[in-house]
């Protein structure tokens, strides 16, 4: 009987070793899981045949791989889609202009993958009707890639919304400024949303002879962009009326 119990005690003592060594293994790392980047592309194929729901908990799998990795790092993390928006943010943390001083100098940047969860979650919390967390995860997105003009364009938009218009110039003049640090393959595209949001603004702030402006610059750029010229017309034939009262 005593060697079946000490035999019994062994296997029970492996087994309850696996599970507590299951239970200590540290998370992998997300940036260089290719299944996170098969999530998020899978989420945005989701919301383009308007299936939010599914596309959410797509974006919460890889949101929550990454607060498990990266969570508790002490340093400010950052997220970019190019090199060189990845050094504007290691020289912004070395400048010492992030707003969490106990974090100056110490930043690592990551791929987009963490940004652009949020990004797509913000845009199926949207189409779910829940604004206001929509908005609070644009928000995220932006904390960690401040200078990614898609994301500062879409924040504009849901300012637009609420028809908060100082705070949607800023966005959308952030996201013009910061155009160029986007990937060569979508720069343009971005700067025209980023201006045509501009000069939508403008056209609200009465400031006619600016968004006029703003719209000649999307033509100058892109002669095929046919939304600019359309709230370009609108612009010339709002003054024109404006000027026949």
């Amino acid at each position: 009987m005593i060697p079946r119990i000490r035999i019994a005690f062994g296997v029970l003592f492996l087994f309850v070793s696996t599970i507590l060594n299951q239970k200590a293994a540290p998370p992998s790392d997300p940036e260089k899981d290719s299944q996170m980047r098969d999530l998020l592309a899978e989420a945005s194929t989701l919301i383009d045949g308007k299936k939010p729901q599914p596309a959410l908990e797509k974006c919460e799998k890889v949101i929550v791989s990454f607060k498990a990795y990266y969570g508790s790092r002490k340093e400010k993390i950052y997220c970019a889609r190019t090199s060189a928006e990845s050094l504007g943010y290691l020289l912004k943390a070395a400048a010492g202009s992030d707003q969490d001083t106990s974090r100056e100098g110490k930043a690592i940047v990551l791929s987009s993958s963490w940004a652009e969860a949020y990004f797509i979650k913000a845009f199926a919390l949207h189409d779910l009707g829940r604004i206001a967390e929509s908005k609070s995860t644009i928000m995220l997105a932006i904390e960690l890639s401040p200078w990614n003009c898609k994301y500062l364009c879409e924040l504009g938009s849901v300012y637009q919304i609420e028809k908060n218009w100082p705070k949607a110039k800023e966005a959308f003049e952030t996201a013009e400024g910061q155009a160029s640090l986007g990937p060569d393959d979508v720069k343009a595209a971005e700067l025209g949303q980023a201006r045509r949001g501009l000069g939508y603004v403008l056209v609200e702030l009465g400031q006619l002879d600016e968004a006029e402006k703003k719209y000649q610059q999307c033509l100058a750029a892109n002669p095929k962009d046919t939304k600019a010229a359309r709230e370009l017309e609108y612009v010339r034939g709002l003054r024109a009326k404006i000027k026949s009262l």
